[in-house]
């Protein structure tokens, strides 16, 4: 017989929704000013099993990953948001073959690779040490919000700008401490 003990949880800290830090080795400006990301969602389809009365549901086999979303404030100097044009446009080639060169150096022209980037989410524990890392391999970016322009605002919020991207396979998330 168990004790009621043993189905504690071992730690009784809650994450904090602001302990967090991003690093995406491509976009150091953006990492800079991230203000919310969200670990997206899974899903793992689901099958039908059939019965004379009605379909039961069972396991799937496949898992979905929804597309990573981050928000960041704009810079003024627009820094943040030129470097996530401009990888989009260099991935879509909207007007000449060549800025898709501007996605990798000389050395790099036949690497697929460079047309992408390792995102890591480091969680923080209540005395802000790394605790968790959760990695995304090989993000793009697939979305990028307009810029909301006002002249009626009351104050000086800051401009929030979202991107969304998606990532190659799965994300893997580590135990740092």
């Amino acid at each position: 017989m168990s004790k009621i003990t043993d189905s504690q949880p071992s730690n009784l800290n809650q994450f904090n929704a602001v302990s967090f830090e991003v690093n995406i080795s491509r976009l150091p400006n953006v990492e800079f000013f991230c203000q919310r990301i969200a670990i997206p969602s899974v899903v793992l389809g689901e099958a039908f099993q059939p019965m004379p009365f009605m379909n039961l549901p069972v396991e799937g086999d496949t898992l979905t990953f929804e597309p990573l979303n981050l928000s960041f404030i704009l810079d003024e100097d627009l820094q943040n948001y030129q470097e996530i044009y401009s990888w989009m446009t260099a991935l879509g080639f909207p007007r000449d073959f060549d800025q898709f060169k501007t996605l990798k150096s000389a050395q790099e022209a036949s690497e697929y690779s460079s047309m992408f980037s390792d995102m890591d989410i480091i969680m923080l524990t209540n005395k802000s040490n790394p605790n968790y890392k959760v990695t995304f391999t090989d993000a793009f970016p697939t979305s990028l919000s307009s810029v909301q322009l006002d002249t009626t605002q009351a104050g000086l919020d800051p401009i929030i700008v979202d991107v969304t991207f998606n990532f190659k396979g799965m994300f893997n998330i580590v135990k740092l401490t």
